[in-house]
């Protein structure tokens, strides 16, 4: 086993421990829901463990893969900048005093984006990885999302943590969205198309497709 590949395995159980932490602590000290009937905060939170859960399947399948990859550290820059965003949206106060509208936006957005993901990560198959590298064999996938846009899973990961900023909305967690993970995606698909372009096959595939957003990048 390669350490480097135990790498997202590793962070993943590291955030779910910090993601139990900080949710007993906005229980006991920041809860909002008190009038309610079920406390939405512990729901998201444990919306998004089922969604790290899930992911981490992948991770353990990761470390049985080769040593060689071409990912220069973005899997850490990434994994930082989604692990901020969702501690700091728990940790922070929020500016919602009470259950609003918002809440129930933010939260539909969250599902939309992790639906999204995962039915790209599903599309992509054994092609997929969290670690950027090029397997023998590798064929370019255009169907499900893969028809649209060429990077479907960043997309889904963008709409997801979006949907976390409205729900829970403080500026710390807007910054660390801005100025980290939005930025260590964009670098990840530049360095990421580096080893894409050397399929054949992606080169018109790429043509006719955004990146990210249609009209824009």
């Amino acid at each position: 086993m390669n350490l480097r590949n135990a790498v997202p395995l590793i962070l993943s159980v590291l955030l779910l421990a910090l993601i139990c932490l900080l949710s007993l602590y906005r229980i006991t000290h920041r809860n909002i829901w008190i009038c309610s009937i079920v406390n939405f905060d512990v729901i998201f939170a444990s919306v998004y463990v089922a969604w790290i859960l899930i992911e981490s399947k992948i991770s353990k399948e990761e470390m049985n893969k080769g040593n060689k990859t071409s990912d220069y550290g973005t899997c850490e820059l990434y994994a930082f900048g989604q692990g901020a965003v969702f501690v700091s949206a728990l940790w922070f106060p929020s500016a919602w005093k009470s259950p609003n509208l918002f809440h129930l936006f933010g939260f539909i957005l969250f599902l939309a984006g992790i639906a999204y993901r995962l039915w790209a990560i599903r599309s992509l198959g054994k092609y997929y990885s969290h670690i950027v590298r090029q397997m023998s064999g590798h064929q370019i996938i255009d169907t499900g999302p893969y028809r649209r846009i060429r990077h479907p899973a960043y997309a889904g990961m963008i709409l997801a943590n979006l949907g976390i900023i409205i729900f829970f909305f403080n500026w710390i967690t807007l910054v660390f969205f801005s100025l980290i993970l939005v930025p260590a995606i964009i670098l990840r698909i530049i360095i990421e198309e580096k080893t894409l372009f050397k399929i054949d096959e992606y080169i018109d595939y790429a043509k006719n497709r955004p990146r990210l957003i249609p009209g824009l990048w």
